[in-house]
């Protein structure tokens, strides 16, 4: 269990001030609140923050002006903490005239959290039990996100069982990694046509200039005879080619390219930055960059010892 939690505050003079700690006589200097403070980012944007000082690893959480922070013991799951003062901030009152009381119920919620999101008190949980349920008896076999935004998922199949909080989903899910039970693997994101569904894109390069599509590689190459340099379109059968310089001729797969710029056919335009276009290969609709959101999420499978499988 965490070993001390601690409300610091924020004053515009003398800057992050520790307000009250549980237990009470746990002390804090100025300079480790401050240190604590500059976690969450010079101007406090991130919410969570981790702090390591000579006494231990601090997770803490920002709600400005103040800032709630727990020190851990030297064995505790940083993750199962992080995710329980989550869970536990919306149940502090930051403008608690009675902050002693306060940090007090802040404190003992968290062991409580601890306590109830881990080992049995966690699977004895009878939605989760019933999700594992079917997950081990195969009628399930995985809980897959749905992304839907850039960096954002959700998972249809576990808010059946667990709820529609997103977050607390994520979370519970997480607790059930920890305790051995799940396992995380990567699950890439999957390029869909927002006008009919389907998934088979054509990929090209167009004019930035234009949108053509007709557009050529010009190679800047290097001449091995004259050692000059001289541009040129080189098509894909083409063997040798002459200098342009010193007019001999050259194969081409003894020329050294030092630059290579697109040349677009219709409006005669050079870039090294074309357009990537993407069309669905069913319907024709040009996907926007929304829609093409890429990355990798997680999907949970039940563990299964090599004996099970």
């Amino acid at each position: 269990m965490p070993k001390a939690m601690y409300a610091i505050w924020w004053d515009d003079k003398l800057g992050p001030l520790v307000g009250r700690t549980y237990p009470p006589d746990a002390d804090l200097s100025s300079e480790e609140a401050l240190t604590i403070f500059m976690s969450h980012g010079v101007k406090q944007k991130a919410d969570v923050g981790y702090t390591k000082l000579k006494r231990g690893l601090f997770i803490s959480f920002m709600e400005e002006p103040n800032c709630i922070a727990v020190l851990l013991d030297e064995d505790e799951d940083q993750g199962a903490v992080e995710r329980n003062l989550l869970r536990l901030v919306p149940r502090i009152n930051f403008s608690s005239r009675e902050w002693d009381k306060e940090i007090k119920k802040a404190f003992e919620g968290l062991e409580d959290l601890l306590d109830k999101k881990t080992g049995e008190s966690l699977l004895k949980n009878p939605a989760i039990k019933n999700m594992l349920e079917d997950m081990y008896q195969e009628r399930v076999d995985a809980i897959k996100p749905q992304h839907i935004l850039s960096g954002v998922a959700k998972y249809p199949i576990a808010s059946q069982y667990l709820g529609e909080s997103r977050e607390e989903i994520i979370r519970t899910l997480e607790d059930l990694e920890q305790e051995g039970v799940l396992v995380a693997k990567t699950f890439g994101r999957k390029v869909q046509c927002q006008q009919c569904g389907s998934s088979e894109i054509l990929i090209d390069l167009v004019c930035p200039s234009c949108s053509s599509d007709d557009i050529h590689k010009v190679y800047t190459l290097f001449c091995p005879h004259c050692h000059g340099q001289f541009q040129a379109v080189i098509p894909d059968d083409l063997a040798k080619i002459a200098c342009q310089k010193c007019q001999k001729s050259v194969n081409v797969s003894e020329l050294a390219v030092s630059d290579v710029e697109l040349l677009c056919m219709a409006c005669h335009s050079a870039s090294d930055e074309p357009r990537i276009k993407a069309d669905c290969a069913v319907c024709g609709n040009e996907l926007k960059p929304i829609d093409l959101l890429g990355g990798t999420g997680l999907a949970y499978y039940p563990f299964k010892t090599k004996n099970e499988d």
